[in-house]
Formats: structure tokens, C-alpha cells, sequence
């Protein structure tokens, strides 16, 4: 080797492991708990040893980790970096066998797009734990923008952080509207099967109304009458809960299902006496659905819950008839036809603002 070609070499061997260095200098990764960074429509967040921001929903549904799932979540901030990237982590929380719906969508400036989604690569219902970095698009305009990403409904994820230009600045973020929505029920408040998170009812009818989220629906989910001290601790600012078609389909008797609702309702006013509270009877469903275990007609858990109301007598209580949500047509339901699609969660969430009163 001449002298010329080893110093040649020298150089070139340098200018290789430093371009990688430098561009790591580039980049700024931002911590999960840096304090420019908001959370919001959740209820509870914790945090992981390994940094990671988790969200957990206090309920259980055995087998199924729903608690852990995030349905409308977001996690937001205002930054200048030409550069956005959140770091995600799909994590083995959400246990399922049956349902896994990993969509979440991103906002930028307070607007989202038909493509502005994200999910994990892995298709099966029963996955390894993924991390996922998620590009965002920053727009041509310098200076700050807003960002936001909507987690989904039926996946559970944790925010690792974010990687951001090095020298990028945050400022603060739009804050999202005082007024919290509860919306508690079984897998059509969950969203089970939406597309994606936002099409579902609760996040439709939040966003047309200017509420902030907190979802509390849970597949399989029956009325327990503990549910109301859940619910309670929540500082709602409304209310609705949709319960019946599990108790139905497995068999309760129409009156224990009454005692349920009552115990629950009973359960919110104890802290929350005027919150404006509205119970949606369960919503019609296909003859063709003949579910193996129930006993009853649904309709006679819709007078059950009818009756209640009537018999409690409460000003902040309202009743909505669930069957007048969605045209009675398969076409707006999935093949498992107690479930919406996304034509009839735009049906319900328009149809239920029509009915709750400002």
C-alpha cells in the first residue's frame, strides 16, 4: 500500500464512521415524560421501568386485556422541528384471541386525512410485542405546528417518545375542550368493528360536539352495579352508557339486568347527583342473529331499562332509544351483526348528538 492510498484510506475510513455520528447529533430524542408533551383523554397513566408512558383503564376482562387498550387517547404538542417522529410500543397487554384492532390515526394543526393512520405490521390477532416508529407529516410553512396521535381502540400501546430535529423548540399545544365525555358500555362503545378509532361512535360524537373523550367500553362488558363507582371518578361532564346485548346474549334474566342498571346509576349519583346521564337501549339487531344461550327477547331488557328510568324519576337522567340509532339494515352492521360498521357508527353518533341536549 503506497503512502497516498493509506492516508487516502485514512480519510475515507474516517469520513464513513463520523457521517453516522453526525447524524446522529442531528436528532433529538425526546423522553416519553418530557414535560412539552400532553396527554388527554384517558383515564389513568402510568409509567413503565424501561420510560415508556402507559395508559390503563382500571376494568378487567378476563382473557381478553382490554383494560390496556386506549381507545381515543391522545398524546399531543406544539413543535418547529422539520422532523417528527413518535416512537410507539404495541405491547403484551392486549391478550385477546379473537379481536385486535391496532388503527390509530395522527392530526396535524387539528386536521387528520383519509390516509393518516398507523397500526402494527404484524396482521394476526395474536402478535409478538412491536415497536413502531410513526412518520409524521410536517407541513411546507415553517415555524410551529400542532401534532397529535389518536391511539386505537383495540390494541394496547405505550408512547416511547419522540425523535425531533436536534435545536428543535416546543411551545404550547392547543389544549383540548374542558368538558369531559364518558362513554361507557360493551364492544360497541369500544368501538369493535370500526375501521379504525376514528370512526367509531364515542370519537365521532365527541369531535362533532367539542368534548373531550374518556372511552370505557369494553368487549364482553355487562352491567355490574360497582361500574357506577368507576364511572363517578371519572369528572365527566356527561354521560352515556350502553348496556344489554351481552346480558341478552348470554342469558340473564331481563329483571337482574334492571337491578344492575340500578345499582350503577345509583353508584354515579353519589358523587355526580346532576350529571346529565343518558342510557341507550340496546340497539336492533338482525333476526338472522340467533345468539345459541339467550332466553329472552331483547326487547324485554328495553322495558326493563324503560321502566327504570320511569321509576327513578331523575331530571339529569334521559333515556334514547337505541333501535332509532341505525337503520334496521344488515348494511349497516359487520357480519357479527350485534356490531356496527363504520356507515352505522356515522348513523348512531349523529343520530345520539341529535338527542343530547347542549
Amino acid at each position: 500500500m503506497t503512502p497516498k492510498f493509506a492516508v487516502l484510506l485514512s480519510w475515507i475510513l474516517a469520513v464513513g464512521l463520523a457521517a453516522p455520528l453526525r447524524g446522529a447529533e442531528a436528532l433529538w430524542n425526546v423522553p416519553a415524560d418530557h414535560a412539552a408533551i400532553g396527554f388527554s383523554d384517558y383515564v389513568l397513566k402510568t409509567a413503565t421501568a424501561d420510560g415508556h408512558v402507559r395508559f390503563d383503564r382500571i376494568l378487567e376482562i378476563a382473557g381478553r386485556g382490554y383494560r390496556w387498550d386506549s381507545p381515543g387517547t391522545r398524546v399531543q404538542f406544539r413543535t418547529d422541528s422539520r422532523r417528527v417522529e413518535v416512537r410507539l410500543r404495541y405491547s403484551e397487554k392486549h391478550i385477546s384471541p379473537s379481536a385486535r384492532a391496532p388503527v390509530g390515526l395522527y392530526l396535524v394543526d387539528g386536521r387528520t386525512e383519509a390516509g393518516w393512520t398507523f397500526g402494527s405490521r404484524t396482521k394476526e390477532v395474536l402478535r409478538p410485542v412491536e415497536e413502531v416508529t410513526v412518520t409524521l407529516p410536517v407541513p411546507a410553512a415553517a415555524g410551529f405546528h400542532d401534532y397529535a396521535i389518536v391511539l386505537p381502540y383495540g390494541d394496547s400501546v405505550d408512547f416511547g417518545g419522540l425523535t425531533l430535529d436536534a435545536g428543535a423548540k416546543f411551545a404550547e399545544p392547543k389544549p383540548r375542550p374542558a368538558l369531559r365525555y364518558v362513554a361507557f358500555g360493551d364492544s360497541i362503545t369500544h368501538g369493535f368493528t370500526a375501521s379504525h378509532v376514528g370512526l367509531t361512535y364515542p370519537y365521532l360524537l365527541a369531535e362533532a360536539r367539542g368534548w373531550q373523550l374518556v372511552n370505557m367500553g369494553y368487549g364482553g362488558r355487562t352491567a355490574h352495579a360497582t361500574d357506577g363507582e368507576i364511572i363517578r371518578e371519572r369528572g365527566a361532564g356527561i354521560v352515556t352508557v350502553l348496556l344489554g346485548g351481552n346480558e341478552w346474549q348470554g342469558g340473564m334474566a331481563p329483571e337482574t339486568y334492571r337491578a344492575n342498571m340500578r345499582g350503577l346509576l345509583a353508584g354515579l349519583r353519589e358523587r355526580q347527583p346532576r350529571v346529565p346521564v343518558y342510557v341507550i337501549t340496546p340497539l336492533w339487531v338482525s333476526p338472522n342473529w340467533k345468539p345459541a344461550k339467550a332466553r329472552f327477547d331483547l326487547e324485554r331488557y328495553r322495558e326493563e331499562l324503560r321502566a327504570l328510568v320511569k321509576e327513578l324519576a331523575d331530571p339529569a337522567l334521559h333515556l334514547v332509544e337505541g333501535p332509532a340509532l341505525i337503520d334496521h339494515d344488515e348494511r349497516f352492521f359487520d357480519r357479527v351483526l350485534v356490531h356496527p360498521n363504520d356507515a352505522g357508527f356515522a348513523q348512531m353518533a349523529a343520530r345520539l348528538s341529535a338527542q343530547i341536549v347542549p
